[in-house]
């Protein structure tokens, strides 16, 4: 039996498959993704699809402009560590990546890590980050992507994201 990802979308104004690291969260069983907006022919479920690496699936935003993700856990998780892929090959932007985590479902966040990458289609065009960290009692999981600092007309994209136990 193949299970989906549970996802909710709320308004706002080629890879390879490799199995998972045996410490690595099951998002599909044990959260549920909150979105800001999702693409058609580029779904939520791409990031959690077992495709990493340049190429691989990925999820795009529907519409343009700063999107959150944030990843509701069915229960409290301790979290060691985040993998994170993103590709960019079509045009030149400065991406900005926050995380922030709440231990009290979702009541507050506090910012835990604040990433800029710089993507251009004649160099650099794929980002991969190993976070090491040690967050307890984790509930909610909050990603925020900027697209571009300096062009609110692009749209977000993620390729994969893990959380390590």
């Amino acid at each position: 039996m193949h299970e989906k990802l549970r996802k909710k979308i709320i308004s706002s104004e080629a890879g390879t498959a490799t199995s998972a690291p045996a410490n690595t969260i099951d998002i599909i069983r044990n959260a549920e993704v909150i979105a800001t907006s999702e693409s058609e022919n580029f779904p939520l479920d791409n990031i959690v699809d077992g495709s990493t690496g340049p190429g691989s699936s990925q999820w795009v935003a529907g519409a343009t402009g700063p999107q959150t993700l944030v990843f509701k856990f069915d229960a409290p998780q301790n979290i060691a560590g985040i993998v994170y892929e993103i590709e960019e090959r079509e045009v030149a932007r400065t991406q900005e990546i926050c995380f922030e985590v709440s231990t009290d479902s979702g009541a507050h966040f506090r910012e835990i890590l604040r990433h800029e990458y710089n993507f251009s289609p004649d160099g650099s065009t794929f980002q991969r980050e190993e976070l090491k960290l040690d967050l307890a009692h984790v509930t909610d999981l909050k990603m925020t992507i900027k697209p571009d600092k300096g062009n609110l007309d692009r749209r977000a994209k993620l390729n994969h994201i893990a959380f390590l136990a």
